[in-house]
């Protein structure tokens, strides 16, 4: 009777067990690129953005304005120390064998590392390419974090076409 009663208990278990182990494999919702209007401090504006694959919590997000590119990204999530204030970091963007440096500065107001890029430019170029974005800092300070690129080409023309 023992047996019997484990056994359904293991059976009656198992397929939530199976759906939560499914789950954990699949990427957050985040991953998949978005355009669209968000708050950010001075009113709303719109914005192309993901959370990386590996640690969702971890965002890139980017605006346009008058032919640049603002990109703001969450580095130093799951590091193991802080960012000093005004920290600066050459943060490579790379897709496959292609890598784009960009110098970031720590932003102490929402804790992210800030630059600008020409919109037009070879990084938002790469990133409207391939399958998969990996965002390191040059020095290997901070994890590396990686990014789908599921739906960055329509967000990012979507932002282009609102850029200026």
């Amino acid at each position: 009777m023992i047996r019997a009663g484990s056994l359904a208990l293991l059976l009656l278990a198992s397929p939530s067990a199976f759906a939560q182990e499914e789950e954990a494999d699949q990427p957050p919702a985040c991953s998949v690129w978005t355009a669209q209007m968000q708050e950010d401090e001075g009113g709303s504006v719109f914005t192309a953005s993901a959370c990386a694959e590996d640690r969702p919590d971890a965002y890139l997000l980017l605006t346009c304005s008058a032919g640049r590119v603002f990109i703001r990204y969450d580095m130093a999530a799951g590091a193991e120390r802080s960012p000093g204030l005004a920290e600066k970091a050459g943060v490579d963007f790379t897709i496959g064998l292609s890598t784009q440096r960009v110098a970031m500065q720590h932003q102490e107001m929402d804790g992210m590392f800030a630059a600008d890029v020409v919109a037009n430019g070879p990084l938002i170029a790469l990133m409207a390419s391939g399958e998969n974005l990996r965002i390191s800092d040059g020095d290997g300070i901070y994890p590396e974090h990686r990014f789908g690129l599921s739906g960055s080409s329509t967000a990012l023309t979507e932002l282009l076409a609102r850029c200026s």
